[in-house]
């Protein structure tokens, strides 16, 4: 923030944060705004009403669907009342009261007792009472009826003369009066005894109604702290307004018939005054801006017109409010809202006048010094000028410079003694300038061939060094009593450099020397040798960040801080250099260094000016023109310190003056972070109502949010962090938007934090925090997820139950083939046994009996064989399908037919090719097949033997027709054959049909389900 020392003394530049359409203000014409409760700012505009909370800007406006909405755009009044209220009033006369935490409009019923109401200008104000007023000017005064939502007359409240037309009140709270200006005169109310008084019948004899009792049209009207009233009257026959101020106390007037015209000297219209917490007195209207100067007894104008984009340009001041930091809120009409400041105008910005063309200086102000009470500055090209304590341009006074010069001085530098300055120039010569005489005498130095001096220092010797523009660096030595300049002066061969940017004399008494090309030199004084050089190719401990220096400032015995690329603290003990690296989003260039009484350091670049300390490298606090510094560019080593603790810098066109005891950066107590908005999927909700649950419920589908942050204040230097633990590890420090943006949360709880943190990176006292909880998908949920482990464990145990059944069915099969194998093998074996006892019997006595005998071994042998193979073939899964087993079939239909000569034709369906087979039903049925078979070949004798295999309904049909002898079935019905085939269907479950004729053959049908 700011002050601008070349405008009259009848106005003055403030700094302005400007905010207009492009920071996202709804339109150019602000008729109103007001601070509520929680710290927002409300807007009221012609195109709507605004939230701003220091960042973003919500618009509310009319929607015609909507009934709960503004009334109509044009808002004109803005008011808060003891409840917090917000009161809106529209142009065309709706008035009601704006939820600000829903955002709902509720409109309030005022009668329309005279035409002259809907076009009369209307506010809002209340009394300590409580009592709400909607003043109609020239017209009559209401009163809100809370219970039934309407304003009344308040007739009764507040009674006025016969055909007295009000235009403005304000309360005496210490004394029970109001103060009622209206069309008339003025008029008293004392609300203890309920008497009026006013010009013609001045009942309790006030001071006030004899001295302004006959004034009339007076609005607005202001009671301050100091009991002072201010009324502004405008009547229709005078030729403008004029101002009235009448201490209450004294029953003096202090200001009568005050008149604006000699300060604006154009139509203006004043509309509005407001008192500042810290007691300043301002007026606002068409075409005036003024504050009060209360030693003066006068107004000074605020500079109306485009001086720099900190500046202020109006057509009329609408609105002026304070806020809880005392800042000062202008609506203006065309250009939008602006504030300010004014008790935080730390910059002083000083532009020096070119004394030629009377016009402000466009060169740069390169060097200052303290001169017994004033202030010295050196300019390029436009000379040197002299300033008192205030910073108010005087006479230069110095016998040998004339006073309207145009020395260049680059460079000054306070002697030994005291009293002398050396002013280094850009002819190539040095001014000796003593402070206590005022005079000054010129030194030409033929050595440095007319070369600017940028630099120059007085060692501990006394000797002078000498630091130019293109030739690098010199020596004078001084010799006697006098300076002769044309000897003693000798070429630095050591510091290889054109251009030295800056110089100075360390504790130790060694000269240090910075230049634009090799980095750092340190000289030894005495000898002029070379004890260190640094530059950007050193070891680590001992590099510059750059080969560019430009500024040192030595801080204490063991630090001094070398400016270039970046800050280096150098350590002249232990010969290290450490750097100080910048933040990535500041330009890396240090100008000028400048140590306050904290220790911290000032240091100015080319877009700015920053703030650090060296033990918290890590804490910057920039300040630019939208800080009040009217032009940021600043220039090498332009810099001083001045005994008060104020500092000076130099700029391209200007030079700046502060004093950092006066600027409150440190705030003790930090503001908490406001959660100002709460977006899901891009779709704000109410964060009023969200702030109320104890956790907000998000749906599957609302996992992308966005979080608006605010501290709500408007100039303190305080960050934002945040953090959302489950998703962010780190502290996040919020950008310019403050907004925490999480565009995927997965599904679980997570809990938002936010605090501010200060200039020193302390933390505030509370961190805001917000619970979120993002809910799953089904198939996310818990419930879910076991219900499925539950259906897969169930599936497992299924699988693992079929898995042990179709074991236990597999040995169960094995056990029943086994049986049945061991039955077949033992019988063989059985009838083997038995039948080769008879053949060893009759083997001597009957030889045909035996060979009958041994052909029945070898038949049983046979059979035992082949139910072996048979057992071992459907033990096989590459056999699983029934074409297999008719092969197996075909197989042993050819080994009958060429035992027997049987004709044997098999009929299979096609589908029947391809299906599986169990193991045990495929060995009972190949089983049944041969004993059928077997005995329509061998016992039948049949010659022609059909086998048809069909599938039909997941049911196989065998059926074995021969053209044998036949047989009586009744006769054979125990037979061990027919047994042996029941008792194989059975095993399977298949049912088994036999149908047989003496003479026509046989029939075996087996049906098996599959």
């Amino acid at each position: 923030m700011c002050s601008l020392v070349c405008l009259s003394q009848d106005e003055r530049q403030y700094t302005f944060a400007h905010y207009d359409t492009d920071k996202g203000l709804v339109g150019h014409d602000a008729r109103a705004v007001v601070q509520d409760e929680e710290g927002y700012m409300w807007v009221g505009t012609a195109s709507g009403l605004q939230r701003f909370d220091g960042t973003r800007f919500i618009t509310f406006q009319h929607r015609i669907d909507d009934l709960a909405s503004i009334p109509e755009n044009n808002i004109i009044r803005l008011f808060r009342d003891t409840k917090n209220n917000l009161w809106v009033l529209t142009a065309a006369g709706h008035v009601g009261i704006f939820d600000t935490k829903h955002f709902r409009f509720k409109e309030v019923t005022v009668p329309i007792a005279k035409k002259s109401f809907i076009l009369s200008a209307k506010y809002i104000t209340s009394d300590s009472r409580g009592h709400i007023y909607l003043v109609c000017m020239r017209s009559e005064l209401l009163v809100y009826y809370e219970k039934e939502n309407r304003f009344v007359p308040a007739g009764q409240l507040m009674p006025l003369p016969s055909n007295w037309s009000i235009l403005s009140f304000c309360e005496d709270i210490s004394a029970g009066k109001y103060y009622l200006g209206t069309d008339s005169g003025l008029v008293v109310l004392n609300a203890r005894t309920h008497q009026l008084s006013y010009r013609g019948h001045n009942v309790e004899k006030e001071s006030l109604i004899d001295q302004l009792g006959n004034i009339p049209y007076m609005f607005p009207m202001l009671l301050d702290s100091k009991h002072r009233l201010w009324v502004l009257t405008w009547p229709p026959v005078a030729g403008g307004p004029s101002l009235y101020c009448y201490d209450r106390d004294s029953h003096a007037i202090i200001l009568k018939n005050y008149s604006f015209w000699p300060l604006i000297k154009a139509y203006h219209q004043p509309s509005g005054m407001i008192e500042q917490k810290n007691g300043t007195i301002w007026i606002n209207g068409g075409n005036i801006f003024a504050r009060y100067l209360e030693k003066d007894k006068k107004f000074q104008l605020v500079h109306n017109g485009y001086v720099s984009d900190q500046s202020i340009a109006f057509e009329t001041v609408s609105d002026l409010k304070e806020d809880r930091e005392g800042n000062l809120w202008a609506a203006t009409s065309n250009n939008g809202l602006y504030r300010f400041n004014p008790g935080r105008e730390y910059f002083l910005n000083v532009h020096h006048i070119n004394r030629t063309k009377n016009t402000p200086g466009e060169d740069a102000a390169l060097s200052f010094m303290y001169d017994n009470g004033t202030i010295l500055m050196g300019s390029w090209r436009n000379g040197i000028y002299r300033y008192d304590s205030s910073f108010n341009n005087i006479p230069v006074k110095i016998k040998g410079i004339i006073e309207k010069n145009n020395v260049d001085v680059a460079n000054m530098c306070l002697g030994n003694d005291g009293r002398t300055v050396w002013m280094g120039t850009q002819l190539g010569g040095l001014y000796k300038y003593d402070r206590i005489t005022r005079s000054a005498t010129y030194y030409d130095i033929p050595a440095i061939e007319h070369s600017a001096v940028r630099q120059v220092v007085e060692d501990k010797n006394g000797n002078l060094w000498i630091g130019t523009h293109n030739y690098g660096l010199f020596k004078y030595t001084q010799t006697g009593t006098g300076y002769n300049f044309n000897k003693n002066v000798e070429k630095i061969a050591g510091v290889d450099a054109h251009t030295i940017t800056a110089m100075c004399v360390d504790r130790n008494g060694n000269l240090m020397v910075a230049t634009t090309s090799n980095g750092v030199y340190i000289l030894d004084s005495k000898n002029a040798q070379i004890l260190q050089h640094f530059n950007h190719e050193g070891p680590p401990h001992q590099r510059l960040q750059d080969y560019a220096a430009f500024a040192f400032c030595i801080y204490d015995d063991t630090t001094i801080i070398i400016g270039g690329c970046g800050l280096n603290v150098y350590n002249p003990n232990k010969q290290t250099i450490t750097p100080i690296r910048l933040a990535s989003n500041m330009p890396t260039d240090v100008k000028a260094i400048q140590k306050d009484r904290h220790g911290y350091l000032w240091v100015t670049q080319s877009t700015g000016l920053f703030r650090i300390r060296p033990d918290k490298s890590n804490i910057f606090i920039v300040f630019d023109r939208q800080d009040g510094i009217m032009n940021d560019h600043f220039e090498i080593s332009a810099s001083a310190s001045l005994p008060d603790g104020r500092l000076v810098f130099g700029g391209s066109n200007q030079f700046i003056v502060f004093d950092p005891e006066k600027m409150d950066l440190d705030e003790d107590s930090l503001p908490n972070v406001t959660i100002a908005g709460f977006k899901v999927q891009n779709k704000p909700l109410l964060v009023d109502s969200l702030l109320n649950l104890k956790m907000i419920e998000l749906a599957p589908n609302q996992n992308s949010i966005t979080i608006e942050l605010s501290s709500l204040t408007f100039i303190a230097a305080s960050l934002i962090k945040y953090k959302l633990e489950g998703i962010d590890k780190n502290w996040i420090q919020a950008d310019f938007s403050s907004q925490a943006v999480y565009p995927y949360l997965p599904p679980g709880t997570y809990t938002f934090k936010a605090f501010t943190e200060n200039s020193e990176g302390n933390p505030g006292k509370n961190i805001t925090t917000l619970t979120i909880k993002v809910k799953p998908l089904y198939w996310q949920t818990w419930w879910f997820v076991g219900l499925i482990v539950f259906v897969l464990l169930g599936i497992f145990l299924w699988v693992d139950k079929l898995r042990m059944q179709k074991i236990k069915a597999t040995e169960s099969v094995r056990n029943r083939i086994a049986t049945s194998l061991t039955e077949d093998m033992s019988n063989s074996l059985s009838s083997i046994n038995i039948t080769s006892e008879l053949a060893k019997r009759k083997i001597d006595t009957d030889r045909e009996r035996t060979k009958e005998y041994i052909n029945q071994i070898s038949d049983s042998s046979n059979r035992m064989v082949q139910a072996m193979y048979d057992m071992v073939w459907s033990i096989s899964p590459e056999n699983d399908t029934l074409q297999h087993t008719v092969d197996r079939m075909k197989n042993y239909a050819a080994e009958m037919e060429s035992m027997y000569t049987p004709s044997i034709i098999f009929q299979v369906d096609e589908q029947v090719k391809d299906l599986y087979l169990r193991m045990e039903t495929r060995y009972e049925m190949l089983s049944i097949y041969k004993e059928a078979v077997n005995n329509a070949a061998r016992h039948a004798q049949a010659k022609y033997i059909e086998v048809d295999l069909q599938s039909k309904n997941s049911t196989l049909t065998m059926c074995i027709r021969d053209d044998g002898k036949g047989f009586n079935v009744e006769l054979v019905e125990l037979s061990r054959g027919l047994s042996e085939m029941r008792r194989r269907a059975g095993t399977i479950n298949a049912k088994l049909a036999l149908k047989s004729e003496i003479n026509t053959g046989t029939t075996v049908k087996v049906i098996i389900n599959q």
